[in-house]
């Protein structure tokens, strides 16, 4: 009785292990993997929370930026932003210059 235990849980340990290879392998080489390799063309800038559910985002996309508006119910492009007006200063000197 006691080999049929011991082989069961040596053939269920080697199964789980051969999923979990599986799972890697897909993983690895799976063709979304492939696309996001492409890194750097979406990007996050910054998030500002007006309330617990409403935010203002500032996405780059490419050389592009973009402000967006979320909240639980939609997703709204409020303006393209023109990023020629920014160039040269750094974060601090911009919000400097919002407070005056």
């Amino acid at each position: 009785m006691g080999h049929y235990i011991i082989s069961f849980l040596i053939y269920t340990m080697a199964m789980i292990g051969l999923i979990f290879f599986a799972v890697f392998v897909y993983k690895k080489f799976s063709i979304s993997c492939v696309c996001s390799k492409r890194k750097g063309f979406i990007n996050l800038e910054d998030a500002l929370s007006l309330s617990p559910r409403k935010v203002l985002y500032v996405v780059k996309a490419g050389n592009e930026r973009f402000l967006i508006a979320s909240d639980t119910d939609r997703t709204t492009l409020i303006s393209k932003l023109n990023t020629n007006n920014f160039e040269g200063y750094n974060l601090d000197e911009i919000d400097k210059i919002n407070n005056i």
